[in-house]
């Protein structure tokens, strides 16, 4: 497997892990929050677990070179970017030049030539 589908997987692989964090954060709001709260803190814990699990299947798919797994690590990283460009506008640059580098950088690696050669096959 080239070195940029590899890098490409482990990127999402560690974006999945960010979300897992996130379903944690807001399971635990579940337990503290105010009863108006648990309704929202409830909604975002499944949302961010079903994104986990979506970005742990597609870190798998670039794994093994699954040509499908392209465009959802694609539209993902494509959402991320106004999300983080939002963050650095809010004063909040410390997440969001992060994030848009590790987007910007998927998205680069999803279509390098060694990492499209490889999804081809």
């Amino acid at each position: 497997m080239p070195r940029t589908l590899r890098a490409a997987a482990a990127l999402v692989g560690l974006e999945a892990l960010g979300l897992l964090a996130a379903t944690v954060f807001f399971a635990v709001e579940i337990v503290v929050a105010d009863a108006d709260d648990r309704t929202r803190a409830a909604t975002a814990t499944v949302l961010t677990l079903l994104g986990t699990v979506g970005l742990a299947l597609v870190t798998r798919g670039l794994a093994q070179r699954r040509r499908w797994a392209r465009a959802p690590g694609l539209v993902t990283n494509l959402l991320v970017l106004p999300v983080a460009y939002d963050l650095v506008r809010g004063g909040r640059w410390y997440v969001g030049v992060p994030l848009l580098v590790l987007a910007l950088t998927v998205l680069v690696l999803l279509f390098v030539r060694p990492t499209d050669e490889a999804l081809q096959e």
